[in-house]
């Protein structure tokens, strides 16, 4: 597998509590990186990683009485550092685009709320997607309460063949299917009781 020269945060977004930014500041502490806050006159707070030598600055301006946001674009080469920054995005539930640059291509990372939305590859000129979520449990909750008991009928019809289909690979890999019987007994009893 290549090597990542760098991840370059194209653009991150962090909105945090007094209370988070002291627990983001001290999960680099706990992790060994050095760190440095500065508070300025105007209630700004930076927090300052060090990457190989190199200062990183984060500027955290105050909106609000007990809120923070960090807004900004930074290039980390210490890859501890870039993992234990996607740790950070994730529990703080951060925004942003993150570029994981290797010598031939480029992972694009897409962050909403700290979940991973899309992965795509970037590889002489071209794009591939590698990964994007796609919310189908909410989706078919939505189409549910939108539709009649008709169309409720048959979405439960199709609720119950994709988890007949997921209960069939389960056994082919030789997973447990209870969680999945038991959807399927509780769909097949609410799809006699609307065709009653």
């Amino acid at each position: 597998m290549a090597q990542r020269v760098a991840t370059e945060y194209k653009k991150l977004v962090l909105e945090l509590s007094t209370l988070q930014l002291q627990s983001f500041v001290g999960m680099f502490d706990h992790a060994e990186f050095s760190t440095q806050v500065r508070i300025f006159e105007n209630g700004e707070t930076e927090v300052v990683l060090l990457d190989k030598g190199m200062e990183l600055p984060l500027s955290f301006k105050r909106i609000g009485h007990d809120t923070y946001t960090c807004e900004g674009q930074y290039k980390i080469y210490d890859a501890k550092l870039a993992n234990q920054m996607r740790m950070a995005v994730r529990k703080f539930k951060g925004c942003g685009i993150v570029h994981r640059l290797y010598p031939t291509y480029t992972m694009v990372y897409e962050y909403t709320g700290g979940h991973v939305m899309r992965i795509m590859e970037q590889k002489d000129g071209q794009e591939r997607l590698v990964f994007e979520y796609k919310d189908t449990l909410g989706d078919m909750q939505r189409l549910f309460e939108a539709c009649g008991v008709e169309d409720r009928i048959d979405w439960t019809r199709l609720h119950i063949d994709q988890l007949l289909d997921l209960r069939n690979q389960r056994i082919t890999d030789g997973l447990s299917t209870e969680d999945v019987d038991h959807q399927l007994t509780e769909l097949s009893q609410q799809l006699f009781m609307m065709e009653a």
